[in-house]
């Protein structure tokens, strides 16, 4: 696969705290017009993953395409968000339990890998990067 696909990571606001929602556009299913987004959960901003080097991603309920452009509030007094970071990634694995990408974001750059540790829990890690 060597198709560039979007990205984006979301501040999320919550009344019980805040996180960021990273999200990307799953490489086999992109080509359909209700094609959902590959979200994980994680509290390391993107400007910090190159200096840990690795962070916990925990997988949540994949996400509408339009939070790929969408900042404001959430129904259901779900809270806010903003976009912190957006970019592209080209696929190079992409299976149910390891995901490998060349992740080219405004403030993170290079190769990611994540792999599922649990049921919902993934480990990333970031290789070859380049603060951005």
């Amino acid at each position: 696969m060597n198709i560039r696909l979007p990205t984006v990571l979301l501040r999320h606001e919550t009344p019980c705290g805040t996180h960021h929602d990273w999200m990307l556009a799953e490489p086999n299913t992109w080509h359909q017009q209700d094609a959902r987004l590959w979200t994980g959960r994680v509290q390391t901003d993107s400007r910090d993953w190159a200096s840990t080097g690795a962070w916990t991603v925990d997988e949540i309920e994949p996400h509408r395409r339009h939070y790929l452009t969408y900042e404001g509030p959430i129904s259901g007094g779900r809270g806010h968000v903003a976009r912190v970071d957006c970019g592209w990634f080209v696929p190079v694995l992409w299976t149910a339990d390891r995901i490998v990408i060349a992740l080219t974001m405004q403030h993170c750059q290079g190769r990611a890998e994540m792999c599922r540790v649990t049921q919902g829990h993934w480990r990333a890690v970031l290789t070859g990067a380049l603060d951005a």
